[in-house]
């Protein structure tokens, strides 16, 4: 049988022990702190971390012959809403997807309906989506099943993308009703996706004195109404465009910044 020995063995330091020691060191460091500041030292504050610089926002257009320049060859409104949004500082990518003759039904010069032309853009890249139009869908059967599908399928491919819907525009303010029908279903379905609804021909677009902005067969914009045009889909982008890039910037993540910097302040008054 061994004799214990006349020694004591040491405890193991215990969590609490730890958590005391961590305490003290980081009170020992916040004193020499406080007494550098208080003796006049120079203390370095680190500067806070710079947000993320913000993307350009990818806006996609899918639209009509009211879209592509039909009487102004080489010169749109979708053209020129993007050098407007420039101009205001906002940093966008508009990509233009219109076919002359094209709708929700019916087919274009180059046999595509609106939904095509989403397919061939919109992506989950895309932020923000614009449908324009239109008065080639007036007497078509199934218009307001071809909308739902469309902005479904926008819904897919690209789910987080602000969504918008403009409907077709009359010189006439639509008298004669060839155009209610496509505009209850326009705004039904936008309501249904989340989308906002812009009614030009409430709005009054080309109507009155304005129709001096269409072209002599009293449908399509002429130069003058390229920029008519542009004004007000800038109008309606602008703020969505300063929302996506808002939405982008982060704010600083070091949090310990701003603490250090107001206790060193206190201290520096006092």
């Amino acid at each position: 049988m061994t004799k214990p020995s006349g020694r004591t063995r040491a405890a193991a330091p215990t969590k609490r022990n730890k958590r005391r020691g961590f305490m003290l060191a980081a009170a020992i460091a916040a004193v020499s702190l406080v007494g550098a500041v208080a003796a006049g030292a120079a203390v370095a504050v680190p500067a806070p971390p710079a947000p993320q610089p913000v993307r350009t926002i990818q806006v996609d257009v899918i639209g009509d012959s009211l879209s592509t320049g039909f009487k102004t060859p080489g010169n749109t409104w979708v053209g020129q809403a993007q050098q407007l949004v420039a101009g205001m500082g906002l940093k966008a990518q508009i990509t233009n997807a219109s076919e002359n003759g094209a709708g929700y039904v019916q087919t274009g010069e180059n046999g595509n309906v609106f939904l095509n032309l989403v397919n061939r853009i919109v992506n989950d890249k895309s932020q923000v989506v614009l449908v324009f139009g239109s008065d080639n869908d007036a007497g078509q059967p199934g218009v307001a099943a071809a909308v739902q599908k469309t902005l479904d399928r926008i819904r897919v491919l690209s789910p987080h993308a602000t969504l918008i819907v403009v409907g077709p525009t009359s010189e006439s303010n639509d008298t004669n009703g060839q155009l209610s029908g496509i505009r209850a279903a326009l705004a039904q379905a936008a309501g249904a996706h989340g989308a906002r609804y812009v009614d030009p021909i409430t709005l009054k677009w080309f109507q009155g004195d304005e129709s001096k902005y269409l072209a002599d067969d009293l449908e399509h914009p002429n130069t003058a109404g390229e920029q008519y045009l542009a004004n007000h889909m800038t109008a309606i982008l602008a703020p969505v465009i300063k929302a996506e890039a808002l939405q982008q910037v982060k704010p600083p993540t070091w949090s310990g910044w701003r603490r250090t910097a107001a206790i060193l302040r206190v201290v520096h008054l006092r």
